[in-house]
């Protein structure tokens, strides 16, 4: 299964491969796979600039930027004494390398920072400020929206089972009691309710919407599950409330009969090994379907 949205295309020409770890360069600013991470293997354009500043470091194979005033050897002693941490060359120019908190003012010996960039955000941060919390993230408060957002929309889901429940049973109360002598053939209407295995605390529980294969012709349902359930387990538990034939454990991976647990937001299907609680929150839909029936 491929995933193109992770990682990023090596930029050497007539390769582009696909790269989950990309390296940088730091003489073009470029990203490369593995075979072209160094200057020489992608014939960089601005080595030549470079050349006499920046040395190889053959303990963790990292390009070293070497200080004016300093030696080749002294610089090499520096990196190597520090864990391969000091001197490390960087895609980020030397004048742009700092933390992106104005007021921070730290820095690493020898006057090469040590940064990380925030998947959130996407600024460079020094050590100090790396975790999005310790510089105020904007992407806590999308994530904060988010939960908040689910958190409603779960909430909503088990009302609207509780109401309709409550009402469905206050009808029947008065239409009874409105005639007691009157006798009808009418089927009763069932009400949904939510499913699942009562001994699960209840502050284990993960309540969904979930979906079956349209060819089963079995209605949306209300579950619970243990949000430290594997998804396996809980394909297994769906597979059972719906009644729908589950032959995953006979089936090589890439059988179009095998069973999948797709979330209906996105459209992605989810690893079986992952806990259904590091996937899903409650108030999210998801749908049992055969995998040839979205490939």
């Amino acid at each position: 299964m491929e995933f193109p949205n992770i990682g990023e295309n090596c930029s050497f020409k007539g390769c582009s491969q696909l790269d989950f770890l990309p390296f940088w360069c730091g003489s073009c600013g470029k990203k490369y796979c593995l075979d072209h991470r160094y200057p020489n293997s992608h014939e960089c354009f601005r080595w030549s600039e470079n050349e006499k500043n920046v040395q190889l470091c053959e303990t963790c194979s990292s390009m070293i930027l070497n200080p004016e005033g300093r030696s080749v050897e002294q610089t090499l002693e520096e990196h190597l004494k520090s864990n391969c941490v000091l001197h490390l060359l960087s895609s980020i120019p030397i004048e742009k390398q700092k933390c992106f908190i104005t007021e921070c003012k730290n820095k690493s010996e020898g006057g090469v920072m040590v940064y990380v960039v925030c998947d959130g955000c996407g600024e460079a941060f020094c050590l100090k400020h790396r975790h999005p919390p310790a510089h105020q993230c904007e992407s806590l408060n999308v994530a904060s929206d988010e939960k908040a957002k689910r958190r409603v929309k779960a909430e909503e889901l088990i009302s609207k089972y509780k109401k309709k429940s409550a009402s469905s049973i206050l009808k029947s109360d008065n239409i009874s009691s409105s005639s007691k002598n009157v006798t009808t053939n009418k089927p009763k209407k069932k009400n949904k309710k939510i499913e699942g295995d009562s001994t699960i605390p209840v502050n284990a529980r993960v309540y969904l919407s979930v979906d079956f294969p349209l060819d089963s012709k079995v209605s949306n349902k209300p579950l619970f599950f243990n949000k430290e359930w594997t998804i396996g387990k809980v394909l297994d538990k769906v597979a059972t409330v719906g009644k729908i034939t589950n032959n995953n454990n006979k089936l090589p991976l890439d059988d179009p009969n095998r069973l999948i647990l797709v979330n209906k937001e996105t459209g992605n299907s989810f690893e079986m090994d992952k806990k259904l609680g590091e996937v899903v929150e409650s108030g999210d839909d998801i749908y049992l379907e055969k995998l040839g029936s979205i490939n």
